[in-house]
Formats: structure tokens, sequence, C-alpha cells
């Protein structure tokens, strides 16, 4: 057998149409031999690798062989571990044992990366994302419907497929979405190359369901038919519960948004990149928490403070005038206090028995009202900048019914002569 025989790259959940069909369950991606390797001293294994989806998705490995030199169990130096077909990484021993005369090891594996190859095709997945176009799967039963194509500017295609996956438990994990990414032109693309339109269409993914996700079980064919497997260790944030911005239910305006968000991101304007990844980043942290209310709070105004100074210049005015003409620049209704969310602000970062006096009066549901309008205001003015012209779900809206919050962006409003009804600042 050929050692490129052996290595099985595919994980079984990107197999056309193959899904897991329990929350949590890991995913076999290698079986057979493999070795381990420090300093001089090489030892071979048989096992498995599995890829596993809790907290942190990583890898294991569970095998059995040779003794290992006690050296190895002693030193905290990662390991490292060979795989034929030329794939290699870092782990280590977490468990040794030996019963009957056979030696078995446990290990995570903290990096897992091939060769460069050139691939034709890149695949990759998402977890729980059941909020992304799920509306939008149940309601159109047609062929193709649970697929989307996203265009680069290049002519590089990226699809995502919805596997209609829905959890029974929230706090496990399940692959809901699987994508696909073909260069333009027949080129081919090493990891490297293909790492900048994931991570592109990652924190695009990431901004419209409002917080962080990560591309797992990344993998490329290459023109002989041959996979490479990427690995390295990310911590989950998919679990935690948010609002965002993206209407329900799906609307495809959503996908008009890609072009300008990938020109900027992978353009050569290097002050518009790092506006797009800073503004991204301050929305996602506020949005999933981060620091609890007050620090969600602070990186919100932060991330609004930037964004004002990018479109208004620099205005010479006090902050509560600059947002107040922000507001007014996006239509938005022109009663709203923006005084009132800079005065919260500076009462928590301007500390003086004073300010700590004025914020401990602040009840916890006018706590989280000022949080969600700092939210609802950055995320509008993030989709302003980007010139979007769809709809989006209002964060503030008082309605029961989820879609009552689905509406056209303020801005588009006014270029059409019709009256807004913004409900940022409602009490």
């Amino acid at each position: 057998m050929k050692p490129d025989d052996k290595f099985v790259s595919i994980p079984s959940a990107l197999i056309p149409y193959c899904e897991m069909d329990i929350e949590d369950s890991r995913i076999l991606i290698y079986s057979g031999d493999y070795s381990l390797k420090n300093g001089d001293e090489l030892v071979i294994l048989t096992g498995d690798i599995y890829y596993a989806l809790q907290y942190e998705y990583h890898l294991d490995f569970q095998g059995i062989g040779t003794s290992l030199p006690s050296i190895w169990q002693l030193t905290e130096t990662p390991t490292e571990l060979l795989i034929p077909n030329g794939m290699k990484g870092e782990c280590i021993i977490t468990e040794s044992k030996t019963r009957n005369g056979v030696n078995s090891y446990h290990g995570l594996i903290q990096s897992l990366f091939p060769e460069q190859k050139a691939c034709s095709i890149w695949h990759w997945s998402y977890v729980n994302m059941q909020s992304f176009y799920g509306s939008f799967v149940r309601h159109n039963k047609g062929v193709g419907s649970n697929r989307l194509s996203f265009l680069c500017k290049d002519g590089t295609r990226i699809i995502i497929e919805n596997l209609n996956a829905e959890n029974k438990d929230q706090q496990l994990t399940r692959i809901t979405h699987r994508c696909e990414l073909t260069p333009s032109d027949g080129r081919l693309l090493n990891h490297n190359d293909a790492q900048k339109y994931i991570k592109a269409f990652t924190h695009f993914i990431s901004f419209v369901v409002g917080k962080y996700h990560s591309p797992i079980l990344v993998n490329g064919q290459d023109i002989e038919g041959f996979s490479s497997f990427y690995h390295r260790v990310y911590y989950d944030k998919s679990r935690i519960g948010v609002n965002s911005w993206l209407p329900y239910p799906y609307d495809r305006d959503v996908e008009s948004l890609w072009p300008t968000f990938e020109a900027i991101w992978n353009g050569e304007d290097e002050d518009k990149a790092d506006i797009l990844s800073t503004a991204v980043h301050w929305y996602l942290e506020a949005n999933i928490g981060s620091g609890k209310m007050e620090g969600a709070y602070i990186m919100a105004i932060t991330g609004l403070e930037m964004m004002w100074n990018v479109i208004l210049n620099k205005e010479e005015q006090t902050a509560g005038e600059t947002l107040q003409n922000l507001l007014k620049k996006m239509n938005h209704n022109p009663s709203f206090d923006a005084e009132s969310l800079i005065r919260t602000r500076n009462q928590l970062t301007h500390y003086d028995s004073r300010n700590r006096k004025k914020y401990q009066k602040i009840t916890q549901e006018q706590k989280l009202q000022s949080l969600d309008n700092a939210l609802n205001i950055l995320e509008l003015t993030i989709l302003y900048w980007l010139g979007y012209q769809g709809r989006y779900a209002d964060r503030i809206c008082e309605s029961k019914w989820r879609g009552a919050s689905t509406k056209r962006v303020p801005w588009a409003l006014a270029s059409e002569g019709t009256p807004t009804e913004s409900t940022i600042g409602k009490s």
C-alpha cells in the first residue's frame, strides 16, 4: 500500500451529504500507522486520529506501539507527530498505559499541517450556526435552496451549504454548515493563499450572525485527488446566544454585502482593511458580552467612536454632538438622546465617587437598554459605511413577533423618500 493511500484526510462530515448525527461527536479523520518523534527518537504507533468538537476544536490521537522513552513523559516540550503523505504537527501525550504487554497512548494534537500543496478546491465547515439562512432553507424546499453562492472580486467562488442540522441542546456542538472554495480560471491555491479567502468569509459570517465562528476541518484537494488537512486549536464561542442584525426570515439582501466586505478586507487599501477588521472586532466582542455588561458597553462605544471619526472626519464637537450628527446622517430618529450613551460611558471610564454614585443609580433594565442601543447603532454604522441598502433586524423592536423587527436600513428609506420608523432610543 502506498503511503498516500494510508492517509484518509477528508473527514466523513465533509463527504457530500454526510452530517454529524450526534452533537459533540468525534469525527475520525485518520486510521493507520503514524509516528511520534522527539529529538532523534522515533516511535511508531497504530491507531486513530479524531477531530473533537467540544469547547476547543482539537485533534485527539490514540494508538498502541512500542514503549516510549521515559524522558518523553517527563518533558513539557511538544512531541512531533508524523503521518504518511507529508502530514506533521505537534502533540502532547496526555495518557500512557501498559496492560498485558501492550502499550497504549492518548494525546492532544495542537496543530497539524501538510506540505504546502497547490489545490484546485478547498472545503471547511462551521458549527452551531443554525440562524444563518435556516429559515430560508425551511421555507424554500427546492433543489439547491440550502446553498448560497458568494463571488469574490477576482472571480473565486465560495459556496456555503446549510445542512439543516438543529441542536437539541444548544450547549452542545454540531456541524451546521460546510463551505467550498473554487479558485477562478482554474488556478491552484496553497493553504496560505486559500486562507486569505477563508479568513475574510469567516469574519463576514461572524459579523452577520453577531458572534465569532471558526473554520474547522479545513482541507484542500490537489489535482491528483489527494487531500491536505489543516488544523489548529480554536476556542469555541459559537455556543453563546446573541442577537444580531441578520434579518428574519433570511433575506437575500445579506448576500449583496459580501463583494464590498471582501474587496475591503482583501484590498490594497490597508487603512480601510484595518477600519473594517477593527470595527468588526469591537462589535463582536461587545455583542458576545466580553467583560460582562460594563465591558461590552465600553467596547460598543469605542467602536462607535472609531466609526464616527471615520465617517464624519473627526468633527470638532463633543462626543454626544458627534454621535447625534452621525445618527442624523444615517436618517435615524432625531429625538434620540445620543448624549445619554456618552454620559453612561463616561460614568464608567472617568472614575470618581460622583460618577460611580450616578452609575449605581441606573437600573439593570436601563443598562441593558443602553447596551442594546449602542450595539444597534454600531452594527448599523458599520453597515452604513459598507454601503448596505438592504434589510436588517432591529434589535430594539418591541414586537413579540420576530419577523416584525426586519426592515430596510433607514438611509435607504430616506433615499426613497419614505419616512423612517427607527426604534433607537425607545423606552
